[in-house]
């Protein structure tokens, strides 16, 4: 077995205090994420949750475990299961409200927005649960590992107080929020507490009591997480510094001791890479990674710029931002003061593994979690990202409790005093994080707010400004909109997306010749993205450039042909257009039987404009029967008066 075999001391007088703390630290955490239970759902959300149709069933249990590709749970099965869980629990009422103005939603109703957070809530309950029994066990961890037989006599009286302080600190800081309260980022969360229980685990299990039970624990703890993120692939190397750090291997004894050594252990860690390694291989996650070398060179590099911005976060995490758009370095001259700093780190860190200083542990917690994602495999569109600190921001937490305990020993304060001097400092810090992350929760109570806060913070950034518009135009602040993206047409004047949303805004207030240039570039930049060639359909359609029109929407369709909207709009331009060489009754009713096919004669609009083509198609007797047929529909749906009245006039004409 290892040192530390023996169950760890609990001194009667302070045992009771174990439950106690642990209270406290839920209680803080609850307090600090109330606000965060009106957040909406945003950005990658919408992929993962909202347009995931795998999270809809919870059987078979093959649903939920074939999470959909190129979105935040590809690869992720055990974060898809959760937010099935989810879907399942939520009232039946609201499960399907998404958006203010989406499926489930009745546009323009008081309540949208509020059904819409009664459905959010519950995925912010389930998120909120996971971070407090996260830190419910780094609390767990913290405190055996100050008692551990290398530390026990430097730490045995103040060991419970300490780990508490590290725990209320982390559950209350806010640079955990970006992986609290954004929805979608539970699987950096679920992820942190599945490592966290592996190291728990493997620490009980060297204790020596109930070994084999601990083992199997820690190895199941660690096969989840890594069916939950990639990060994970460092917990089998972190648990073997621990026990590198804090144990020593002593002699085996009897069979038992031999089913619960350490290399049972490490191997059954070990084969859970298989699991990793076969889910990367299935996964699809989009155009994101890249291993080309110079990009992998010049994202390693700017990576050093990126981790000192995210200690210096930690220290003082008044300016945490939604979404950055890191530009990346493209030499070490760009970054070499940072990479000097990290690189003196990384080598202390290594020195004190060789010597065995238990401190390098904190080093060894850092690196080797924010390696996979910050080295190891460059993720081009996302450089930098807050909830990537979510576990590494425990070593910095622990660094600076561990710093000012031993500060205050050297100084000889001690006593009373110095007992009511550190008790008062955790409240004071604790309480600001607390204050600072509730704030920090009301970014996230609407789109629009997330992305104000996000521009004002890093207004050089274009990307955000791109999302800020896109959400303006949405919510119909066209002026406001068109400013963002001019905006950032400027700051990044070959962004295919920021040039498409100017155009729209510019076409929204009619500014057709303005716009479509920018269009027309964005076209060129997104061959395969049929949305472009679909705008500048709608534009020219506005000028009465019918042929214009009906080309870039041709074109469109070509990769949107099962879009029933898509093929309405066609066929009614080629039923109804003022230029006779566009006009094709014959094209027309075929787009129009395709539409009301796909929508299963369900559709007005469909049902519309397959009239419109059976009578130019010279079909009449047929045009008036489907209008009818819209029409009764029409009226059943509730559809808007001048709609029903447009279709009254057309079964009116049909049958003259």
């Amino acid at each position: 077995m290892v040192a530390g075999t023996a169950a760890i001391a609990r001194p009667r007088a302070t045992i009771w205090l174990v439950p106690v703390i642990a209270v406290v630290i839920v209680a803080a955490g609850t307090w600090a994420y109330a606000t965060s239970f009106d957040g909406v759902f945003v950005l990658d959300d919408v992929r993962a949750i909202a347009r995931n149709p795998t999270i809809r069933t919870l059987w078979p249990l093959s649903a939920p475990l074939a999470p959909p590709t190129a979105s935040t749970v590809a690869g992720r099965p055990v974060a898809n299961l959760s937010l099935a869980i989810n879907y399942a629990l939520a009232p039946p009422e609201v499960r399907n409200v998404f958006e203010t103005n989406g499926p489930g939603s009745r546009p323009g109703a008081p309540d949208t927005a509020a059904r819409l957070r009664r459905n959010a809530r519950g995925y912010h309950a389930g998120n909120l649960l996971i971070h407090l029994a996260a830190a419910l066990v780094l609390f767990g961890i913290v405190r055996r590992t100050l008692l551990s037989e290398r530390l026990r006599s430097h730490f045995e009286h103040s060991a419970l107080w300490m780990a508490g302080a590290i725990a209320l600190v982390w559950v209350t800081h806010p640079l955990t929020s970006a992986a609290v309260t954004y929805i979608v980022q539970r699987v950096e969360s679920l992820m942190g507490l599945l490592f966290l229980l592996t190291l728990y685990c493997a620490i009980r299990a060297s204790e020596g009591k109930r070994a084999q039970t601990w083992t199997a624990a820690a190895i199941a703890s660690c096969g989840l997480g890594m069916a939950t993120k990639e990060t994970m692939v460092s917990a089998p190397v972190v648990v073997a510094a621990w026990m590198w750090l804090f144990t020593r291997v002593r002699r085996l004894g009897t069979a038992r001791d031999r089913r619960s050594h350490p290399a049972v252990l490490f191997a059954g860690l070990a084969a859970t890479w298989v699991i990793l390694a076969l889910l990367v291989l299935g996964e699809r996650r989009g155009p994101s990674l890249s291993l080309a070398a110079p990009t992998a060179w010049r994202y390693l590099l700017t990576q050093s710029d990126v981790v000192v911005h995210y200690l210096g976060q930690a220290f003082v995490p008044t300016s945490l931002v939604f979404l950055y758009d890191w530009p990346l370095a493209e030499t070490l001259s760009y970054v070499w003061p940072q990479a000097l700093v990290l690189s003196a780190l990384v080598v202390v860190t290594a020195a004190g593994v060789i010597r065995r200083w238990p401190v390098a542990f904190l080093g060894v917690w850092f690196f080797l979690i924010l390696a996979p994602s910050s080295s190891v495999l460059p993720i081009v569109t996302e450089v930098a990202a807050e909830h990537r600190m979510y576990l590494p921001l425990a070593a910095v937490v622990a660094l600076i409790v561990l710093s000012a305990v031993v500060a205050a020993r050297r100084l000889n304060v001690g006593g009373r005093m110095g007992a009511v001097a550190a008790l008062a400092a955790t409240v004071v810090v604790v309480a600001a994080a607390a204050v600072e992350t509730r704030a920090r929760n009301e970014a996230y109570w609407s789109s629009e707010t997330l992305w104000r806060d996000t521009v004002a913070k890093r207004p050089d950034f274009p990307r955000p400004r791109v999302l800020y518009g896109s959400v303006l135009l949405s919510a119909g602040k066209v002026a406001e909109a068109e400013a963002q993206l001019r905006v950032a047409v400027t700051l990044a004047p070959d962004d295919p997306m920021a040039r498409l949303r100017l155009g729209a805004a510019l076409a929204q207030q009619r500014k057709f010749d303005e716009a479509i240039p920018h269009v027309e570039r964005a076209a060129a930049n997104l061959p395969d993205d049929p949305g472009a060639y679909r705008m500048l359909g709608e534009i020219y359609a506005a000028q009465g450039q019918d042929a214009l029109a009906v080309a870039n929407l041709e074109r469109a369709l070509s990769g949107m042909g099962g879009d029933p909207d898509l093929l309405v709009r066609l066929a009614m331009m080629l039923a109804d257009s003022r230029d006779p060489s566009v006009r094709d009754g014959g094209k027309a009713l075929g787009l129009a039987e395709r539409a009301v096919a796909l929508t299963s004669r369900r559709h007005v609009m469909a049902l519309a404009a397959l009239a419109l083509a059976q009578a130019e198609s010279g079909r009449v007797p047929q045009a008036a029967g489907t209008a009818r047929e819209a029409l009764q529909l029409a009226r059943e749906q509730n559809a808007n008066p001048a709609l029903i009245r447009e279709l009254e006039y057309r079964v009116q004409h049909y049958t003259r």
